[in-house]
């Protein structure tokens, strides 16, 4: 029998400490979001909340809030989920998605609102196993000289716990 060693992973708030790990995070991961705004921003601000996994040094994060593009009463989005490519695949994006959706039922958003890129794929599956179901609307994200398609997906938290 060959042992294999677990690390240990934890999730916790991210600080503004971690700004630059979580940049380096998110400028070097394949990622379905296109980051359109800082994530000293998001840090500063009182009603969003960044999570990080970690286990020696932080691998992926969420960030969820009040929605930015479509107003709603009660809806929440999340804004960034990133993995860093050597940990996808083992549950980690998964589990950074249901704290992150935790977060916004106790801060009572009734749904929460994503928006992934029309290419991304395997994030898709991770949210249509999650219960999100497209929604009418898509935008277009320009960051730098790149641009991206992004829809809308929603998932009704009403009965989430």
């Amino acid at each position: 029998m060959t042992k294999v060693s677990v690390k240990q992973v934890g999730i916790r708030r991210a600080l503004a400490a971690d700004a630059g790990a979580l940049n380096q995070i998110r400028s070097k991961t394949p990622g379905p979001f296109a980051p359109t705004r800082g994530l000293e921003c998001h840090l500063a601000e009182p009603a969003v909340y960044t999570y990080l996994a970690e286990d020696e040094a932080p691998f992926g994060f969420v960030t969820v809030g009040p929605a930015t593009d479509l107003e709603h009463a009660g809806l929440g989005e999340v804004r960034e989920w990133f993995v860093s490519a050597t940990y996808q695949q083992r549950g980690y994006g998964r589990k950074l998605l249901v704290h992150g959706l935790t977060v916004l039922k106790r801060r009572m958003c009734g749904s929460a609102l994503i928006w992934l890129p029309v290419e991304a794929n395997r994030p898709l599956d991770v949210l249509l196993k999650h219960g999100f179901k497209p929604y009418p609307a898509q935008r277009l994200v320009n960051v730098g000289e790149l641009s991206s398609t992004e829809q809308a997906y929603l998932k009704d938290l009403s009965d989430y716990f």
